[in-house]
């Protein structure tokens, strides 16, 4: 099926190399980006009994770089491309070792694999025990190099059989955090205490290397009685004196009901070597709207539109490049009505406040600058006309991040708002809050980044389509006072340049460029994946109660099943893997999945001709990872469009 795009194919070239311009100015902002530098061999085990293996190629191997293998020190192969099939009989104690050897024959890089003995690499864990009757079960994950060899760890959150959302009454027992090998090593655990409650909503938790020093960190949000890897309580890693001199770890702060509307709130980053909290200080705003009150007992008031925490006990967290170079950590609370947005850095020794962002209305915002200093100031438009001209009721259960101005610097999309790098409001969409958001290169023909948003506010639209950098709406449309509750967005269809989109209201795709429906049929309404080896993307979904499923849309009524996996999704409804991410091998995406007691992490076997960059080194990719877990997941997007820099081999 033909694109109805009206481009001429002079303008789209054009178009699509400013774009890659653009774009790879943007992949070097953070000094994380690139890190991950390990070639990072993968042997496994097809269907046919043959051994696949894939490995990482880098930007700079366009300069004359070639590929040798060898299995059990013998020469199999030199190769350009970045996968191979070993048609020979083997075991697992096989041994393969790719070179990568620069023009001048020299041997630039090395990594050596083992075939799994299975379709996927099993991840052993050990269950957390902290109260009887209650069972844990794997839940989000995150990655981060944290001992700086190039391979990632694992982040694992432990979900407690007993957690709530805000909603719903009841006791949650604590959460556990994870770090972990891929071996299945654990190199340490913390635990979040009693004080912090457990919930999709709640804990949003960051991995990234946000001094620079090689190493990742992890932060969140902390409370009295939260433990680190070494067994003692965060507040000892305060400077403030009140943190620090807090004798209230033992103190139990949660209501009859279960929720927690009082006492201390701190963030807290810890070292990803050994878990260590590095430092702990005061998490902004307090319950109570307090901003730099350090208030150990702030109550939780109604001006947030309840009485539980229902609204103020919302939680999203992302990482962003807010001055051009140095990661940082950005934590938000609220978005059905009152929104904030706060940016925190860290030096490698302490927690500094950069800015915060307090949308208090429809119409007024409060900026605090790095002082303290505060500015008041007053909106009477939006983008697109509605009644919600700044940050207050127009966030999602996620969000995105992304340079989308060019100028060197992350902003924060917020769903239908979005905040500039310095905390002042970039635009207002104006349609309210929703549940997923997807950003992307959605029209290659068009400068910049676009966003798909659904809605659930029950206003005049069901979704949108808009200009990431400005707020335009390009699209819009679907049922008056619906709950949209899902959507999708992605490079899907054969013959159509552009992104197609859908959601549970129309779930047809439609054209990102003319909003008219180019399928007939409805489709899986999760996460989007590369796997199949060419440059579109598959749809991955299931697992609750049923196999895990990827899935390829093509000319048949129905989608083609690509691979089926035994193993559990997570989330309840929302079905998310534990993790997708470019972990491992060529430039295709992995999925980690679980059962009570293993990660399961599975890879494509499937050859490709061509050869991407690792999708790790793209910064809005990157980010992506780093935002995935929190609230309702959302899949990552590039921020370029991938047949511009792939090449055929």
């Amino acid at each position: 099926m033909k694109s109805k795009a009206n481009q001429s194919i002079m303008h789209r070239l054009f178009m699509a190399i400013a774009f890659v311009m653009f774009s790879s100015a943007a992949m070097a902002l953070s000094g994380e980006v690139g890190a991950e530098k390990s070639r990072s061999l993968v042997a496994v085990r097809n269907a046919e009994g043959q051994t696949f293996l894939s490995w990482r190629y880098f930007e700079n191997d366009a300069n004359g770089i070639s590929y040798e293998l060898y299995r059990n020190g013998v020469k199999l192969s030199t190769l350009q491309c970045t996968n191979y099939v070993d048609n020979k009989p083997g075991s697992t104690d096989d041994s393969y070792e790719l070179r990568v050897i620069n023009q001048q024959g020299k041997v630039v890089a090395t990594s050596t694999a083992r075939p799994w003995n299975d379709v996927c690499m099993r991840i052993p864990l050990e269950r957390p025990m902290a109260d009887e009757n209650v069972f844990y079960t794997p839940n989000d994950c995150s990655v981060g190099d944290v001992d700086g060899d190039g391979e990632m760890e694992i982040f694992l959150k432990w979900a407690p059989s007993n957690a709530h959302d805000n909603s719903h009454r009841g006791y949650t027992s604590p959460v556990f955090i994870d770090c972990l090998k891929l071996d299945g090593t654990r190199l340490w655990r913390i635990n979040l205490g009693y004080n912090i409650r457990a919930g999709a909503h709640y804990t949003q938790f960051l991995v990234y290397d946000f001094d620079g020093d090689g190493s990742a960190e992890l932060m969140c949000k902390t409370s009295a009685g939260s433990i680190d890897a070494k067994g003692n309580y965060v507040s000892k890693a305060a400077t403030d004196q009140t943190i620090l001199q807090s004798n209230d770890n033992q103190t139990l702060y949660r209501e009859e009901s279960g929720h927690i509307l009082r006492g201390p709130e701190y963030v807290t980053v810890f070292s990803g070597r050994d878990g260590h909290a590095i430092h702990t200080t005061w998490y902004n705003p307090d319950r109570s709207f307090g901003v730099n009150a350090k208030n150990p007992q702030a109550e939780y008031t109604e001006e947030w539109g309840d009485r539980n925490g229902n609204r103020g006990e919302r939680y999203l967290a992302a990482v962003a490049v807010l001055d051009g170079k140095n990661a940082s950590a950005v934590f938000c609370r609220g978005y059905y009505t009152k929104a904030f947005i706060w940016a925190v850095d860290f030096d490698g020794k302490e927690l500094k406040h950069r800015w915060l962002h307090a949308s208090m209305s429809n119409s007024e915002v409060v900026h605090y600058d790095a002082n303290w200093n505060q500015t008041k100031r007053t909106y009477n438009s939006s983008t697109s006309g509605e009644q919600r001209y700044t940050m207050h009721g127009n966030g999602n259960h996620n969000l995105c991040v992304a340079d989308v101005d060019g100028d060197g610097k992350d902003e924060i999309l917020w769903g239908s708002a979005a905040l500039d790098d310095d905390g002042q409001l970039l635009y207002s969409v104006g349609y309210g809050h929703g549940d997923a958001i997807h950003m992307g290169t959605f029209i290659p023909g068009r400068k910049g980044l676009q966003i798909f948003d659904v809605h659930e506010n029950r206003g005049p639209y069901s979704w949108d389509l808009h200009d990431a950098a400005t707020g335009e709406i390009l699209l819009k449309g679907g049922h008056v006072g619906l709950d949209n509750g899902r959507g999708m967005c992605g490079h899907l269809v054969q013959g159509v340049e552009e992104a197609v989109f859908y959601s549970i209201d129309e779930q047809e795709p439609r054209s990102a460029v003319t909003g008219e429906i180019v399928k007939k049929s409805r489709q899986s309404i999760n996460f989007r994946i590369y796997w199949d080896g060419d440059l579109l993307e598959e749809l991955n979904d299931g697992g609750m109660r049923g196999p895990y499923r990827i899935t390829k849309l093509t000319d048949d009524e129905e989608p083609t099943v690509l691979e089926i996996f035994e193993a559990r999704s997570i989330n309840g409804t929302k079905q998310n893997p534990n993790l997708q991410c470019d972990l491992i091998g060529d430039w295709r995406e992995e999925v980690i999945l679980s059962d009570f007691d293993n990660l399961y992490l599975f890879t494509t076997t499937h050859p490709t001709e061509y050869v991407v960059p690792c999708l790790l080194t793209d910064h809005v990719y990157r980010l992506s990872i780093a935002w995935q877990q929190t609230a309702y997941n959302q899949p990552p997007h590039l921020g370029y469009y991938l047949p511009s820099v792939a090449k055929k081999k």
